[in-house]
């Protein structure tokens, strides 16, 4: 039984990583597969490489269509272009500065699924960054509530990339992407769709490659005007959770997730920035020893929100970046 696949590929601007990317996809072994990129107005060489990848290296004919944005509408709107024209069975997200592993990922993904029957199939995955490559394995997690608490808690990522997930239960449940969202797109849309899944499978195989050298991706670039796509994303969740789904034991874990989003925004801004962080929700200060982080990222976070210590924060955070670059 081979259902059809939809591998839905947003493209801006990847000329570097785009062959790589498609190459990696195009040799897959699986033999009923749908490939559908969205050109989000690139301004570089994306798509004529593309074109030439597909030309190519597409031994199994594997159906590929490339649809154009008439303008730049952001991954969100690119993420809805895509899923709106597929049609397999399956869904794969992969990102266009990403790869995947080996040849029969997209086999092994569809076998897992097949054999246990659920909705959605959580795999390992692969960090390169400069200097190394790091596997990152996922926990068992039995259902999708319990999952969504370890998103919020920092301890396992809402990725889209590193799921397959069936159809038909995405269209009835994801959050959907909003356009003109530039972060935490996949926390919007994975979390309310993962409230409605009982079970949950899991394959512990590396399949993607996370690549952590693309400087120009949105998460090496955050600036203090996305601070409010940010806050709408979790204030959305808060109401879907606490509100529309009357889960009042969620509260905590939304309060980790603020705390994780402040986190990163301390560690992209200038300290004079730092006051704007520390207005978004303080409250939720109490629930830091909850989230799924070292102590030292938790003592620089404490430095940073509070004020006269938010300089030795940065100084700190300065220091542990230093040595992330020379190990990565």
């Amino acid at each position: 039984m081979t259902p059809l696949v939809s591998v839905l590929i947003p493209v801006y601007n990847v000329e570097a990583f785009i062959k790589k990317c498609l190459h990696s996809v195009l040799r897959q072994d699986y033999p009923n597969m749908e490939v559908i990129l969205v050109n989000d107005c690139s301004t570089d060489r994306s798509i004529a490489l593309a074109e030439e990848v597909i030309t190519h290296e597409n031994p199994l004919q594997h159906k590929v269509q490339i649809v154009h944005h008439e303008r730049n509408r952001g991954l969100a709107a690119a993420r809805a272009t895509s899923l709106s024209l597929a049609t397999g069975e399956y869904l794969l997200c992969l990102d266009s500065d990403d790869y995947w592993d080996n040849d029969s990922v997209v086999s092994q993904w569809i076998a897992t699924a097949l054999q246990t029957d659920c909705p959605i199939v959580i795999s390992d995955y692969v960090v390169d960054y400069p200097k190394k490559k790091i596997r990152q394995s996922v926990l068992e997690i039995k259902t999708g509530r319990e999952y969504i608490q370890a998103i919020l808690s920092g301890s396992q990522p809402a990725f889209l990339w590193n799921k397959l997930i069936r159809r038909k239960e995405w269209e009835e449940r994801n959050g959907g992407f909003v356009e003109g969202l530039t972060l935490l797109e996949d926390y919007r849309s994975v979390i309310p769709f993962l409230y409605h899944v009982d079970r949950i499978g899991y394959l512990h195989i590396p399949t993607v490659h996370y690549v952590q050298q693309n400087l120009n991706s949105l998460i090496h670039k955050i600036k203090m005007k996305q601070k409010r796509d940010l806050e709408a994303v979790l204030e959305y969740l808060s109401h879907y959770l606490l509100v529309e789904q009357k889960e009042e034991d969620f509260a905590p874990y939304i309060g980790r997730a603020y705390i994780n989003i402040k986190m990163m925004l301390f560690n992209r801004i200038e300290v004079r920035d730092y006051p704007i962080v520390r207005s978004i929700h303080p409250e939720y200060d109490r629930y830091l020893s909850g989230i799924s982080q070292s102590t030292l990222n938790k003592c620089i976070y404490k430095l940073q929100s509070t004020r006269p210590w938010g300089y030795l924060g940065w100084l700190l955070l300065k220091v542990r970046e230093g040595v992330k670059k020379v190990i990565r």
